[in-house]
């Protein structure tokens, strides 16, 4: 049973990739509200009836932002339950090829990034990992649906989001006379040039703003996702869902969450390398950072299976 009373916004992005099985669905995403700052985060807590001052919460905190990456940056993952563990991982730049290459080689060479991971604690009453944190914590509520384009501004591209109620959106298909009267549902000719995109009218709509480019002006890389297996598998950023060809930046932070099938250990592979996964009370967990070009994730959820992504 949810305890938090304010509720977490959940918006609908449709999927159009036409090459993925999920082509035309709508995929939730968080709606990410603005960041708290640390004073900001230090005033909340005091005002929950606590007895320190709003100075003493505040020192703590900078406190605790200055010690942590010390420590993780010597290899030492910090705990703090019930939250979570904070822990190190590295990227690869270029792989020693084999035993021999290791003589005199530099790890400043070997290890492209190091990042700070966190696994959300998982044991017991202090579960808080995926689908136990929603149950006991979140209160959800449908709100908008996202559409990104991408359009040319000054012989630029640029991305263009809007949002839209979907409460509204109901309504005007109600109006329209239901579904098969959209013009932008599901129409590989017309879907990514919506009536309602508040884009200038002298801008020029590329023809097909989601096939990944690499010219100047282009924005991320290309990440097609695939899955099978009869479990269930999510891919986020910051939150929000993934869907397979969705342009990424490099470096960008993405999650993995893999529920598999009863009996069966999941495998995800970027671009053929395996990502480590972490197992607790039944879920997977793994991340990795997104590489400076068009990349495939592969998972397996456990058993042979072609019902696609993101059945969760």
């Amino acid at each position: 049973m949810a305890t938090n009373e304010i509720k977490m916004g959940i918006n609908l992005r449709q999927n159009k990739n036409m090459r993925n099985s999920g082509y035309g669905k709508y995929y939730p995403e968080v709606d990410v509200q603005e960041t708290l700052t640390l004073k900001g985060f230090a005033k909340h807590m005091s005002d929950h009836g606590s007895i320190y001052s709003l100075d003493l919460i505040e020192g703590v905190l900078k406190k605790i932002t200055q010690c942590l990456p010390e420590l993780i940056s010597q290899g030492v993952p910090i705990r703090l339950d019930p939250l979570g563990t904070f822990t190190p991982t590295c990227t690869v730049d270029k792989p020693l090829a084999d035993i021999a290459a290791m003589e005199g080689a530099d790890p400043n060479e070997v290890v492209k990034g190091v990042h700070i991971r966190f696994l959300p604690y998982g044991v017991e009453d202090d579960n808080i990992t995926s689908r136990r944190f929603k149950k006991e914590y979140c209160s959800l509520e449908f709100r908008n649906i996202i559409d990104t384009q991408t359009v040319t501004i000054g012989g630029k591209q640029k991305k263009v989001t809007t949002l839209k109620p979907i409460a509204t959106a109901i309504a005007e298909l109600k109006a329209q006379g239901g579904e098969n009267s959209q013009s932008d549902q599901n129409t590989p000719s017309d879907q990514n040039t919506p009536s309602d995109q508040n884009t200038p009218s002298d801008q020029n709509t590329p023809s097909n703003p989601n096939t990944p480019s690499n010219s100047e002006n282009s924005e991320g890389y290309a990440l097609t996702i695939s899955t099978s297996g009869s479990g269930s598998a999510s891919v986020t950023k910051d939150g929000n869902a993934v869907a397979s060809g969705a342009e990424l930046s490099e470096d960008d932070e993405v999650a993995i969450s893999i529920t598999p099938a009863e009996g069966q250990v999941p495998t995800a592979t970027l671009n053929g390398s395996s990502i480590e996964l972490t197992e607790s009370d039944g879920v997977y967990t793994g991340n990795f950072a997104m590489p400076g070009q068009a990349s495939t994730l592969v998972i397996n959820t456990g058993a042979a299976d072609d019902d696609g992504f993101d059945k969760d």
